[in-house]
Formats: C-alpha cells, sequence, structure tokens
C-alpha cells in the first residue's frame, strides 16, 4: 500500500520531454510503471543530466554524447523506481545495459574516473530530492517519515552498488582501450580537432587516411535502436554508400559513441555537394541513419573545420528532424541558434502569433518565409511551393496580420532571421 504513491507520480505537463531510450525500452517501463510514473521519470532524467552537464561539463561534446548521458541518467532513474516499487529488490540490477554502454564510452573518451563518479552522485542526489519532495505530496503525514526513510535506505545501497561497479567497468574498459588500435587513431584525430601539429605521414600510416587532401565530414547517428542490424553496421554501410556517392578517394571513420560516428570523405572540388548534385539526391534511408555534413576544407586544418560545421549542422538537424543537413544550407540558422532558449526568445518576440504551432500557421509562416526568400517575387514563391499566385497573395497577407506591429513596421532582416529559425527549431 505505502508504494501506491510512485504510482501517482506525473511529469510537469508545461513540459514535453521526449524519451532517449529506445521505445521498446519505453513500452516496457509504461507496462511495469504506468504511463505517468514513465513520463515523470524521462523528464527527471533529463533534469539530471542537465545539472550533470552544468557540473561536470566533459560529459559533454555534441549531441551524441549528450544522448549517450541522457540514456544513461533515463535507464538508471527507471531502474530505481523499479527499485522502489518491487517487493524483492535484490534482482534488479545496480547497472543496465545503457549505464553500463554509457561507462564504456566515458572510458574511452578520457572522461576521469573522479568526473564520472561525480555525475553519478549528482543524479542520486537529484533523484532523492525529487523522490522526497513526491512523498511530501502523495503521502499522508502519518506515513511519510517511514516511507522517507525507506526511499533512502533503498537509494543508497543502490547508489554504491551503481558507483561500485561503473569504477570497475570503467578501469577494465580503459585499460583495454589504451593498447588499442582504435585508441591510436583517435588519438590522432583528437589532435587535428584540438589544432594540434600532426604529422601526414604519421598519420596516414595509422589512418589509412591522407589528412593533406581536401576533406568533407560528416556526423552519422541513428535514432532507432530498435532494428536487428546493429548500430555499428548501419553507420559503416551508410558511410561506404556515401564514399561511392561522393565518388571520394578515402574515407576515415571514427566511432563517436554508440550511436554516432564521425566521418571524413577525400574529395576534389567537383564532388562537393551542390557540384554533382547533393548526396541527398542520391542517398536512400535504408539503414535509418541520419547524416550531417561540414563544409569542404583542405588540409588537417580544413579536416577540423569540415568537423566543426557538420557538428553544428547536426544540432540543427536534430532540432528539425531533417535526415540530412548540410551545413552550407543552414550556416545562418546554426549561427544564430547557437543558444537556443535566446534564438526561441528571439522567434517569439519578432513573429508573435505567428510563431505558434499548428498546420495551418507553420503553412502560413513558411509560405512568408519562401516569399521574402524570393524578393517578394509572387511568380518564384509559387513556382516553389507548387500552389497558386493567388494563393500566395491570400496567405502573406494573412501572416502579416499575425505579426506584432513593431514587426510589420520594423527590421526586415530580422524578420527573415525570426522566419528561418523558426522552420528550424520546433514551435
Amino acid at each position: 500500500m505505502t508504494r501506491q504513491w510512485l504510482m501517482r507520480l506525473q511529469p510537469d505537463q508545461h513540459r514535453t520531454v521526449d524519451p532517449a531510450m529506445p521505445s521498446t525500452a519505453i513500452a516496457s517501463a509504461v507496462e511495469l510503471l504506468g504511463s505517468g510514473p514513465a513520463r515523470w521519470a524521462v523528464q527527471t532524467a533529463e533534469a539530471i543530466a542537465g545539472e550533470i552537464l552544468e557540473q561536470v561539463p566533459e560529459h559533454g561534446g555534441g549531441q551524441g554524447p549528450v544522448t549517450t548521458l541522457r540514456r544513461s541518467t533515463e535507464s538508471a532513474v527507471l531502474a530505481a523506481l523499479r527499485l522502489l516499487v518491487s517487493e524483492s529488490p535484490r534482482g534488479i540490477a545496480a547497472l543496465t545495459g545503457e549505464t553500463l554502454e554509457g561507462c564504456r564510452e566515458f572510458a574511452r573518451r578520457g572522461i576521469p574516473l573522479d568526473q564520472v563518479l561525480r555525475g553519478v552522485r549528482l543524479g542520486h542526489a537529484r533523484l532523492a530530492h525529487d523522490l522526497a519532495a513526491a512523498i511530501e505530496e502523495h503521502v499522508p503525514a502519518d506515513r511519510r517519515l517511514a516511507e522517507v526513510r525507506r526511499v533512502n535506505d533503498l537509494l543508497f545501497t543502490y547508489a554504491d552498488s551503481h558507483a561500485s561497479m561503473m569504477a570497475e567497468e570503467y578501469i577494465a574498459e580503459r585499460d583495454r582501450w589504451r593498447g588499442s588500435d582504435e585508441a591510436a587513431r583517435r588519438a590522432i584525430v583528437d589532435d587535428v580537432l584540438a589544432g594540434r601539429p600532426v604529422d601526414a605521414v604519421t598519420a596516414l600510416r595509422s589512418l589509412h587516411y591522407d589528412i593533406s587532401r581536401t576533406h568533407l565530414a560528416a556526423v552519422l547517428w541513428c535514432d532507432d535502436t530498435d532494428s536487428r542490424t546493429p548500430v555499428a553496421e548501419r553507420l559503416h554501410r551508410t558511410a561506404m554508400a556515401m564514399t561511392r556517392s561522393l565518388a571520394a578517394a578515402g574515407m576515415l571513420l571514427i566511432p563517436a559513441d554508440s550511436m554516432s560516428a564521425w566521418v571524413w570523405f577525400a574529395v576534389t572540388d567537383e564532388d562537393s555537394p551542390g557540384r554533382a548534385g547533393h548526396p541527398r539526391d542520391r542517398l536512400d534511408r535504408s539503414h535509418d541513419v541520419r547524416a550531417a555534413l561540414g563544409p569542404p576544407g583542405t588540409g588537417p586544418q580544413g579536416m577540423r573545420r569540415s568537423h566543426l560545421g557538420a557538428l553544428r549542422a547536426e544540432r540543427v538537424a536534430r532540432h528539425s528532424g531533417q535526415w540530412l543537413c548540410d551545413y552550407q544550407e543552414v550556416r545562418l540558422v546554426a549561427l544564430a541558434t547557437a543558444d537556443p532558449e535566446h534564438a526561441q526568445w528571439f522567434v517569439q518576440d519578432v513573429l508573435g502569433t505567428l510563431a505558434s504551432g499548428g498546420d495551418r500557421v507553420r503553412e502560413l509562416r513558411e509560405t512568408l518565409r519562401v516569399y521574402l526568400a524570393e524578393e517578394r517575387s509572387l511568380r518564384t514563391a509559387a513556382d516553389r511551393l507548387h500552389v497558386a499566385r493567388n494563393t500566395i497573395t491570400y496567405r502573406v497577407k494573412r501572416a502579416e496580420e499575425l505579426l506584432p506591429a513593431a514587426t510589420t513596421a520594423g527590421n526586415s532582416l530580422e524578420l527573415r532571421l525570426a522566419l528561418e529559425i523558426a522552420q528550424h527549431l520546433p514551435l
């Protein structure tokens, strides 16, 4: 009876957080705990991951590492809830598959063990705090003290076992990784990306890739982990297909984490996107892999710049849902959305009601964006959107009516920028 309060957990209805774990894992949690507690766990885990990133920034470094951290925290919170509702908690593992993979990735990335364990402590402290608040809300006053003690005792035991197993796995993976060829390859790539001098001959011998050439970088990642085909195989197949599509003279693939990879293609100017047709026109999506491309660059510095551009395109793509995002097509949006929260404020201030959700408003917003991008040409905008010119006229007029008065009389540059941002950020 005391545990029934756990089944009444509900997430904050004013916040929407998509799970980072596979849909099958979330469905299993919903079946055991119920929809409310499972969604509460996802939301709590996202807050925990944010706090860890703030306090231990080594866990960050791009969307892939953040996703790995979120999967690990989600899995840990759900495991803690299963522990708290179980009549026989001894059979519940302190280290889940997601936390195990996250721990191994932390070791491969060289995050110090004390910082990894600090993240564990921060996560368990935040979880204990949020559960105490839930007990205060849902458990009758005469039972609260006993329930707080029960929860704290179980969480302490769970956290202690969790940290011990994390340390053991981390050390084992670190020792294995240090002696591997993969670690040597990653060390050279890390030097290139850090702007440190790298001998091209040494790099060619280890990487089997010429860093002095012209490079086109890509970030590849999978959102769907439910496929029977391993993620690493899907990423490699996609990289090989892109190599053929680009007629590249070479390809370098470095695993970034369990769900993504960094790739460089040795190309000529003629092979770059925009010259012989864009890669998206020649690739299929059969492997459910998404991609972000950087700008072409030559030599080690160009390899670094192209990769950084791909990372920025990846951030835009993860917000917009694009399956292939080219930095050269979204570089203005990437620059303007470096601070996503500030970008949201800007869009809302400039667009007003036109920034709201709904298919109809999105249609009006997109029509105005295309109309302004085409220098207010009704004919060209109509051709791009495949509608009649009168339809463009009507939609533009309706869209302008939804704009704040200050915007309609104000800066057209701000309006165009807000419309471009709105196309790529969830509203």
